[in-house]
């Protein structure tokens, strides 16, 4: 019985915790919904989540794209100066 009751003490510690735990992350999920101008009363958690990953994924990618596109230009840049020194060296050789 002792062990009972202990158990129950620690229990109801744990499931105050949790519901405090639980009204934090639906504010948030709120928030995040209102962020993404979604009405949190209409739209669910889980569909707000999507969105956000689906952001996330799409971000990604434009970021790594921009990034070779960046590396492309500086290639590009590099060999038309290496040719326009190239143009100036035999220029100045005749």
């Amino acid at each position: 019985m002792q062990n009972l009751k202990e158990f129950l003490s620690f229990a109801e510690g744990e499931v105050k915790s949790l519901a405090s735990l639980y009204s934090t992350v639906g504010g948030s999920a709120d928030a995040l919904a209102l962020y993404f101008g979604e009405d949190p009363a209409r739209v669910p958690f889980e569909q707000v989540v999507s969105t956000l990953q689906n952001f996330v994924r799409i971000f990604v990618r434009s970021h790594e794209e921009n990034c070779k596109q960046a590396e492309f230009e500086k290639k590009r840049a590099q060999k038309e100066a290496e040719n326009e020194n190239l143009k100036k060296s035999v220029y100045n050789e005749n």
